[in-house]
């Protein structure tokens, strides 16, 4: 088994080259166009002000978490609702927290976790349930409630498109069948990637997707984003979390992810507004999200 021996001895020397050539501040990105864009704001605004950032994209929100408690993720954009709802061991139920109490929560939560929170980008980027304008209309829907009533009504064999992620979250999909008491038939439900919810219900595959506040195709293809009007999902406000080692290594980072915050607009309208115009860089107008990224920060004067 000379080959095995050769072959480990090469992995460990590949594992000490790496190491030795580790950026000294990575930023983590989950996998969805504005994760993508918030991801890259983070990372080129940090190499444009002098410091060594690698940029680790994809990762699902639990995968990223435990990428931060554990240091191999020194930064990245996080919603404040994950931060007190999902993050904290057994979870947290939502009641009815403000946009600013949701954020506190959840900063003062991960102190003990070495994690610091600063101040979010107020752009509630929260879970909503999209179905097509014609829809809508025809059977009168334009609230969850009334949605649900629609899915008991056709006992619950209504096609319906889900990332894997929300099929599995608390505050997902079972979630909100409990909330609003109803159900669909197991068959009934799509299940795909993140940022491939949208296709399905373009080809009329389903009736109805899950979407985000911030997702540009809802405006772009005239589809409607039902109230949710029993307040199942809580604010998702879109966070810088660093880890408190890397903030007392590097006292200027904290500045510098709080100058790039200001740059959004204080009004949470206006803050989703302009966050949503950010996403449509890429989704409509299929600029790459470094792209995308540097535009932005280029016409902020930030770099």
């Amino acid at each position: 088994m000379r080959w095995m021996r050769f072959a480990i001895l090469a992995v460990v020397v590949m594992g000490i080259g790496l190491s030795t050539l580790a950026a000294d501040i990575v930023v983590g990105a989950k996998n969805f166009t504005e994760q993508y864009v918030v991801g890259n704001l983070i990372y080129i605004f940090l190499e444009e002000n002098g410091y060594d950032a690698e940029l680790r994209e994809g990762m699902a929100t639990t995968v990223i978490r435990e990428a931060m408690v554990s240091g191999e993720v020194d930064v990245a954009m996080s919603y404040t609702g994950n931060g007190w709802l999902l993050f904290p061991e057994g979870g947290n139920s939502y009641a009815g927290e403000t946009q600013q109490e949701m954020y506190q929560k959840a900063r003062d939560h991960d102190v003990a976790n070495g994690l610091a929170w600063l101040e979010p980008i107020w752009c509630n980027n929260t879970y909503a349930i999209a179905v097509t304008s014609e829809f809508s209309e025809a059977n009168d829907v334009t609230t969850v409630s009334a949605f649900a009533d629609y899915v008991d009504e056709n006992g619950g064999d209504v096609p319906f498109c889900s990332t894997f992620e929300f099929y599995a979250r608390p505050d997902g999909l079972l979630g909100v069948q409990l909330h609003y008491d109803f159900a669909f038939q197991p068959s009934a439900i799509k299940t795909v990637l993140a940022g491939l919810t949208f296709e399905p219900l373009i080809n009329g595959e389903v009736e109805g997707t899950i979407v985000f506040g911030t997702d540009p195709i809802v405006a772009k293809e005239n589809w409607v984003a039902l109230q949710d009007d029993k307040n199942f999902w809580p604010p998702y406000d879109l966070s810088p979390v660093v880890r408190q080692a890397i903030l007392d290594e590097y006292p200027g980072v904290q500045d510098l992810l709080e100058s790039l915050v200001a740059a959004f607009p204080s009004d949470p309208a206006e803050a989703r507004a302009e966050m949503t115009a950010l996403n449509a860089r890429v989704d409509v107008d299929l600029l790459e999200p470094e792209e995308a990224a540097r535009e932005w920060l280029e016409a902020k004067g930030l770099i």
